[in-house]
């Protein structure tokens, strides 16, 4: 999956604009300690250190020794489209967002709506609370940042080819005036894009496979919103039957989702069933720390202590006089 630079920009702003959404929400004088603590900057470092890491990875060319799979050489790119290779990369390239079922744009816009989802959760009456909101979003931030470096960084190290890599070999190849020794005799098919800079970008994007971008993006994001959900609506301290009714059916609904996008890059030819199931995995394994770490069972900030006193002396009515009790 490719993060395109207009949709950086539209990210930042979305991020933005649910902090100015949920904020009426909290016209209430804020708790006593505050909607955030010095310790939270340890996480403002996770996130800003994952987006780095995700960025300088996102565009290096992979490792020729690909981990899992064929190996393609550079130097003799004719080698890989021997047939013995062909149940493995053989399917037919689809033009990337135009022909596929789930382009990369959707993903990318379901980051922000998502986001602004959670928020307005947060504002409904009985979720007011600024600590809460902070640690929703924050932790929203941390799960799908981790999610996006962890990917690159294994698409990287692996460097395994896509199903559809011999066509992408002959696309690339056979449109160049010297096609090394790539037989094109035949081979009337366009190029892999009308770009010839958007053609390099999809052609190294050819060699990262392993996992599935849009799988472990997806279940993230349908992961940590069903928690939320969940904490609120379903298993928290506020749930009740009626919320529940309808907490549950939206829980089902996105992870329904999720797993139709993770199906749909197989379908496609863009990837591999194993590719989905580790992306898919990798998602949801990284929503869930970054929620239970911030939330309990009941669905309430484990960081609403912040700030408490280590030890308070308090002193009240005792059953002969003035007793003293000790808080740690």
């Amino acid at each position: 999956m490719r993060i395109f630079p207009l949709s950086r920009r539209y990210l930042a702003v979305f991020f933005i604009a649910t902090w100015l959404v949920a904020l009426p929400g909290f016209a209430d004088p804020p708790a006593p300690n505050g909607w955030w603590h010095t310790s939270d900057l340890v996480d403002y470092g996770i996130i800003a250190g994952s987006l780095g890491i995700f960025a300088g990875t996102h565009f290096a060319t992979p490792l020729d020794s690909a981990g899992i799979g064929p190996r393609f050489d550079p130097q003799h790119p004719a080698s890989i489209l021997d047939p013995v290779y062909s149940d493995r990369i053989g399917k037919k390239y689809l033009v990337e967002d135009k022909q596929e079922t789930v382009p990369a744009l959707w993903v990318e816009v379901a980051i922000p709506v998502v986001a602004g989802w959670l928020a307005l959760q947060e504002g409904l009456p009985g979720n007011r609370d600024a600590r809460h909101l902070h640690d929703t979003l924050v932790g929203f931030g941390e799960a799908m940042s981790v999610t996006l470096m962890t990917t690159e960084v294994l698409k990287f190290s692996f460097g395994r080819l896509r199903p559809d890599f011999q066509d992408r070999v002959r696309r690339y190849y056979c449109n160049r005036p010297d096609h090394a020794d790539v037989d094109c005799n035949g081979f009337t098919e366009g190029p892999l894009t009308g770009d010839p800079a958007t053609t390099e970008k999809v052609w190294a994007d050819g060699r990262r496979s392993f996992p599935s971008g849009h799988a472990s993006t997806s279940f993230a994001l349908a992961t940590y919103a069903a928690l939320v959900t969940g904490g609120h609506f379903v298993w928290g301290k506020d749930a009740t039957d009626s919320t529940r009714a309808w907490g549950i059916p939206i829980q089902a609904a996105v992870l329904g989702l999720a797993t139709f996008v993770a199906w749909s890059r197989v379908d496609d030819g863009r990837h591999n069933v194993s590719d989905v199931l580790t992306g898919a995995a990798l998602g949801t394994a990284i929503a869930n720390l970054s929620y239970w770490r911030r939330f309990d069972t009941q669905g309430r900030s484990r960081n609403s202590d912040f700030g408490a006193a280590a030890m308070s002396l308090t002193s009240g009515p005792g059953t002969t006089g003035i007793g003293w009790m000790v808080k740690f």
